[in-house]
């Protein structure tokens, strides 16, 4: 794909996020890579449902600079989402969100049972210990998990949510939507 082509990838899928209710309010943040080791990020105090390819912010991968764009700030997770991408070349979108039933069981400290069939096409799905979003901790549990699990595709944020990796934007988005429906079938089948 190209640049432009990512970042309007970027945009849709941001919104599609923000309408499927997989993150409220200003909440959630999205990146993709792009050409010369850099990538876009969305920008701090933006909902994802008003992302437009004006507010995104080009940051670049090895070194964490961005470049300014009007008056926006990258996320402040924009660091892990560098991290996640230098260490994994195969990673084209990183995409975190607080969705409603995944969230429940993040808060809860609880895994997400793998009832259905396309649960186990997510394993492993490793847990990342609670620290304060944007902090250099969350930063530091999402480097080990990564190398730890070098091909996982999903991280489970305790108290916080999800981080989906995918090849491309339209990828990371229907692993998290995917383990929210995964999500929400298991709370609905500890309710029978």
């Amino acid at each position: 794909m190209t640049e432009g082509q990512n970042r309007k990838e970027l945009v849709r899928y941001a919104r599609k996020a923000y309408k499927r209710h997989l993150v409220g309010g200003t909440g959630g943040n999205f990146s993709a890579r792009i050409s010369g080791g850099r990538m876009v990020v969305t920008a701090s105090g933006i909902s994802l449902g008003d992302t437009a390819e004006d507010n995104l912010i080009t940051v670049r991968i090895d070194s964490y600079k961005w470049e300014p764009v009007k008056d926006y700030i990258p996320s402040k997770e924009y660091l892990y989402h560098a991290d996640i991408l230098r260490m994994r070349p195969d990673v084209g979108a990183v995409l975190h969100v607080h969705p409603p039933y995944t969230t429940t069981f993040a808060v809860k400290g609880r895994s997400i049972p793998m009832l259905t069939d396309a649960a186990f096409k997510q394993l492993p799905m490793p847990h990342v210990p609670y620290a304060p979003s944007g902090s250099k901790e969350l930063q530091e549990y999402i480097v080990q998990a990564i190398e730890e699990n070098p091909e996982c595709k999903v991280l489970f944020l305790e108290k916080h949510g999800i981080a989906a990796l995918g090849k491309d934007v339209r990828t990371a988005y229907d692993y998290a939507d995917l383990i929210e429906e995964l999500a929400r079938v298991a709370f609905l089948a500890e309710q029978l």
